[in-house]
């Protein structure tokens, strides 16, 4: 592999994806359908260009000095999302990013084997490419799943699928709080939701780490397909949701959310949870079949995950050009800080089932590491937990 560039700083944002950030309508819509649009011809020509490439980016992220090295090679979505899921998961077993380091590399080394210098290295790349990389000691897993919840007839059914701590909590503060759920989707109001509310809770939450979608995008290829919500407490918006309707008007996909100036008193009280309750019921009552809480990495770990999964969604591929893509961990050297990493972090991977390849919860143990099913992968349709042997896995070789 190439010599690494020099350390860089630990807020080293991946570039955008897809073209630069649009203004005019026609440019909005076409930068909205080249990430997300699920017609074969915007997904071939997203394929196309991504698979293009000779070579990638790769980013090695560093911790203290005997904690594991992490490096990201590939699609450069998943330097935002994943490599930086991945360090915070690290810096929560106390190593957090001391630097990060860059260089190019070329997909032929990549699979002649010639890795970057790591004990764990995730590749992100097209299924079609990524079976062309070695798969000796690692792990395939889909690059984002969608949760995606199927909306009962009745609004008793709904309750019941929801988890009933979940219900229970939700019950508790709406009595509070006396949360209704309004539709408006003017122009108006969107550039109230992008200004008060989605812009300034992305800028609390993630910093300078957040990745949105421009207003101009919102404006002009979300809300025309899709509807604009809000949570009002005593007749005053305090949250909002921007959703956008698929082409048959089947499924509503959650895509832009919000709390009132960020402020993180909404989370505590319930009112950013309120916004999946209600849109649920708002759901049921007009007989929409499906809502998609849209897409998540496949890390069981993840916050994020754990908490839609209390309302019984489906996991499932996304609609779009991600559909395709995939990672694939390969651990490098096994050491006792790489295997707590794993035990810490199970995953969907990509298992042999009857009718082909299956997402299947995978939860990595040892004789002194007891796998991590508190972290619960319980969704419909996914299969029962298969338990991965570190001794076993980690003997297959370099």
């Amino acid at each position: 592999m190439p010599a690494l560039l020099p350390p860089a700083r630990t807020a080293d944002p991946a570039p955008p994806d897809g073209p630069a950030r649009p203004t005019s309508p026609l440019r909005s819509r076409a930068a909205y359908a080249w990430n997300n649009s699920p017609g074969a011809g915007w997904r071939t020509a997203r394929r196309l260009a991504d698979t293009a490439p000779r070579s990638v980016r790769a980013t090695v992220s560093h911790g203290p000095p005997g904690t594991p090295v992490i490096a990201y090679v590939g699609l450069p979505q998943g330097e935002a999302n994943i490599l930086q899921l991945l360090e915070h998961q690290r810096a929560r077993l106390g190593a957090p990013v001391t630097c990060r380091q860059t260089a190019r590399v070329g997909w032929r080394h990549l699979a002649e084997g010639r890795w970057p210098p790591a004990d764990l290295v995730v590749v992100g790349a097209d299924a079609a490419r990524m079976d062309r990389l070695p798969d000796t000691t690692a792990l395939t897993a889909p690059f984002r799943v969608h949760l995606v919840v199927d909306v009962p007839p009745s609004q008793e059914e709904l309750q019941r699928q929801i988890s009933r701590r979940e219900r229970w909590e939700f019950n508790r503060n709406q009595r509070r709080h006396d949360w209704e759920l309004q539709e408006d989707p003017s122009p108006e109001a969107l550039d109230f939701f992008y200004r008060r509310m989605h812009r300034p809770t992305m800028r609390r939450r993630h910093g300078d780490r957040s990745r949105t979608e421009s207003l101009s995008v919102a404006r002009h290829a979300i809300l025309p397909r899709g509807t604009l919500l809000f949570v009002t407490s005593g007749g005053r918006r305090v949250a909002g949701v921007l959703c956008h309707w698929s082409p048959d008007r089947r499924t509503l996909t959650t895509r832009l959310l919000g709390v009132l100036d960020g402020d993180e008193q909404h989370y505590a009280d319930g009112t950013f949870k309120a916004v999946y309750h209600l849109l649920l019921r708002w759901a049921c009552a007009r007989r929409v079949p499906h809502v998609d809480f849209f897409g998540t990495e496949a890390f069981l770990s993840k916050g994020i995950f754990q908490w839609k999964r209390k309302f019984a969604p489906r996991v499932q591929l996304p609609p779009n050009h991600f559909s395709r893509k995939r990672i694939r961990l390969y651990v490098r050297n096994d050491t006792p800080g790489v295997r707590d990493l794993l035990v810490a972090n199970p995953l969907l991977s990509w298992t042999a089932g009857p009718d082909g390849p299956r997402m299947t919860p995978t939860y990595f143990t040892d004789a002194q590491r007891p796998p991590r099913l508190d972290v619960s992968a319980r969704c419909p349709g996914l299969p029962e937990p298969r338990l991965l042997d570190l001794d076993a896995f980690l003997g297959g070789g370099r």
